[in-house]
């Protein structure tokens, strides 16, 4: 029998019943309950006790056991690392490869923010040799190491800040109301390339000559800066949503300078720009936020950056644009970490590849 229908029964005798799924009311005095009324409350009351421990619902409920035990990622471990460049502590979360290393070692990509990003290309990567075999490619899958920080989140965006951002004369009015300090990309890079990757090298066997930049927003800003002034440092540039618009667009004048050595000496280098459709008008765009996006014109600047450098393509320089229509700036970052990985260890899998 059910609550309801014990309810209604119950009614039914006259009484008024307080539902015992609501919250209690006070207590009242059983003077002047007569003996018929006191019958009645008793055969109320054992209709819903019955009611409540018969038939389906009286099953036990299954129990749920927890143990506290953290969920870990398999082939991961982390280490933390004290620059003399950037003079703060970094800490490194690495993925390896299952299996054995190829011959020249396993090739890398260095992920930027990840603290927020490590997880999910951990996961895509671990996917990417299944994937692979059904298309009949061959694809290597890389080292992962996410570059992040200790600590305090507030205090590791100001960091952020810092070491993502390219080192321009003027940093009086970047555009950024939240970092206290910028301009720190140069020192950042020295620790990634002359103490990150030899401490890399000592725990696992790597190939230098097969590594991926990877980043998105001011990561993607610090990717583009990266290629501009050491196009050499790394053999891929994944640059997903990148802040062009940080310090009046600084990082195009490093562009120019980087086009007149590129006339002299060609680059030989792969890069991937990508940018969501809706970045620069995103889905709720009135009041401030709207303003921001519009002025930052993240689509156009990733757009016209493509074009350009599209330009310049052939022989061992390739450039890749990929716009994801139903994106804004903060879902763009997932679809970047997917593509980018296939561009790097998978190109023929990428979605447009010929």
């Amino acid at each position: 029998m059910s609550l309801f229908i014990s309810l209604a029964l119950a009614r039914s005798l006259g009484l008024r019943l307080l539902n015992p799924l609501l919250a209690a009311r006070p207590a009242r005095s059983s003077r002047g309950v007569g003996p018929l009324r006191r019958i009645h409350v008793l055969l109320a009351a054992g209709l819903l006790t019955a009611s409540c421990s018969s038939g389906p619902a009286s099953r036990t409920a299954p129990v749920a056991r927890v143990d506290g035990t953290p969920v870990t990622l398999q082939n991961t471990f982390q280490f933390e690392l004290d620059s003399t460049h950037t003079g703060r502590t970094h800490r490194l979360y690495v993925a390896v490869p299952e299996g054995p290393a190829p011959a020249a070692g396993h090739p890398v990509i260095y992920l930027l923010d990840g603290g927020a990003h490590f997880p999910t290309l951990e996961r895509l990567t671990r996917a990417l040799p299944r994937l692979a075999r059904g298309f009949g490619v061959a694809a290597a899958t890389p080292v992962i190491v996410g570059l992040t920080y200790p600590g305090d989140p507030a205090h590791n965006d100001q960091a952020r800040g810092e070491d993502y951002t390219p080192p321009a004369p003027n940093l009086s009015n970047t555009g950024d109301r939240f970092s206290k300090k910028q301009g720190g990309a140069d020192r950042f890079l020295d620790f990634l390339k002359k103490e990150l990757e030899p401490a890399l090298a000592s725990r696992l066997p790597i190939d230098g000559s097969r590594t991926a930049l990877m980043g998105h927003s001011y990561g993607g800003l610090l990717v583009l800066h990266a290629f501009f002034t050491r196009p050499t440092s790394f053999n891929a540039f994944i640059a997903g949503s990148p802040s062009i618009w940080w310090n009046d667009r600084y990082v195009l004048t490093e562009k120019k300078a980087f086009l007149e050595r590129f006339a002299r000496t060609p680059v030989k280098a792969r890069v991937l720009l990508t940018v969501g459709g809706l970045e620069q008008k995103p889905r709720k765009s009135e009041g401030t936020r709207g303003m921001f996006a519009a002025e930052r014109r993240m689509v156009d600047n990733a757009r016209e950056l493509a074009v350009e450098l599209e330009a310049m393509g052939g022989g061992d320089f390739a450039v890749q644009y990929l716009e994801f229509p139903g994106d804004d700036h903060y879902s763009a970052w997932l679809p970047m970490l997917s593509r980018g990985l296939l561009f790097f260890s998978a190109p023929s899998l990428l979605p447009g590849a010929d």
